[in-house]
């Protein structure tokens, strides 16, 4: 079994070593860059909200993480609450599903200023779904640009990571009869289904482990 997955693997990655002891082959290469965007000024805000370890890398780069002491900090999922625990508390971890992690986080914010760190073309999941609830601020710290001329093998198996990588590949590659697709989460499997891509299969959690679980029960017949 030949697995595709959109971002580059470290070489302790446990989406690798779960794959390679079982004779399966990856081609792993991310389909995007990143590039920074200058944060002139922190907004007043009860909290700083993170949709991915990109963002907390890019803001922390830019902001020291004494300058934050008097924010609340949140996270869209455990990877980037883990992340973010690197330079601050985290007071809200979600679970990396967007409608739930909603639900969760106005429990603790409603009505109270949210400053969403993002990329410049997020799909501001949790924004839309706090709408009314919250007062929104955005906090650009990075945007993602398109890698040209990058060569994919046909495999099996494609696993996306992120919505910006599902609308980078089949911008240039269409999908066939025999490929099995993967979201890491429902909002990447929202970005494939609006590209016309059917029969999405959902890892259980956004990481690679669940991931790597997803392709081995492909292998083994199982779903």
């Amino acid at each position: 079994m030949t697995v595709f997955i959109s971002r580059t693997l470290p070489p302790d990655s446990i989406f690798r070593k779960l794959l390679t002891i079982n004779g399966i082959r990856i081609h792993d290469q991310k389909l995007i860059k990143f590039e920074p965007v200058a944060v002139e000024k922190l907004p007043e805000a009860n909290w700083l909200f993170f949709y991915s370890k990109t963002g907390v890398q890019f803001f922390f780069r830019q902001i020291p993480a004494h300058k934050v002491d008097n924010y609340r900090m949140a996270a869209l999922g455990p990877g980037t609450a883990a992340e973010l625990s690197k330079y601050a508390h985290v007071q809200f971890a979600g679970d990396g599903d967007p409608i739930q992690t909603a639900v969760n986080f106005l429990a603790l914010a409603r009505g109270q200023k949210v400053a969403f760190v993002r990329a410049e073309d997020s799909r501001q999941s949790i924004r839309k779904l706090l709408d009314g609830k919250i007062t929104p601020i955005d906090v650009i710290v990075y945007k993602n640009t398109p890698l040209n001329e990058v060569e994919i093998p046909t495999c099996e198996v494609l696993v996306f990571t992120s919505p910006l990588n599902a609308r980078a590949y089949f911008s240039k590659n269409k999908k066939y009869g025999f490929q099995k697709v993967i979201a890491i989460g429902n909002t990447t499997a929202g970005a494939l289904k609006e590209l016309g891509i059917g029969g999405v299969i959902v890892a259980e959690s956004p990481t690679e482990e669940a991931l790597a679980k997803k392709v081995l029960e492909l292998k083994n017949g199982v779903g």
